[in-house]
């Protein structure tokens, strides 16, 4: 009783970002790299780029803080996002921002996730 969730694809890129088996009704996953929940299991790079479009590095991060609006927010919601996940990895970046100083990317992203989380 499996079906599989279909290929993704990132601007037009040729390879899948992720492609898996899950039950009928798929419930959140457990990203195994941070043991933090992404919808359909998906990896970081693919929640972060196709769910959450926080683009590529610091600047990606920061560009799509400057932009995000609600109507953006309601997209990611529509993709399988919950309110818990969002304030998990706005937490797990906060840390991460908080250890290493040098991350610039960290310290947006958990912005990101903050603004989101406000634009719920």
């Amino acid at each position: 009783m499996f079906r599989f969730i279909t290929i993704l694809f990132f601007l037009g890129a040729l390879t899948p970002l992720h492609a898996a088996a899950v039950e009928e009704n798929p419930d959140v996953s457990t990203n195994t790299q941070n043991n933090l929940s992404t919808p359909q299991n998906l990896s970081l790079n693919a929640f972060g780029q196709w769910i959450i479009g926080w683009g590529t590095g610091a600047e990606g991060a920061r560009q799509r803080l400057d932009y995000i609006q609600r109507e953006d927010v309601a997209i990611i919601k529509q993709k399988g996002t919950t309110l818990e996940m969002i304030r998990a990895w706005q937490q797990y970046y906060e840390q991460e921002a908080h250890n290493n100083l040098s991350n610039p990317t960290a310290r947006y992203r958990a912005r990101l996730m903050k603004r989101i989380a406000e634009l719920w």
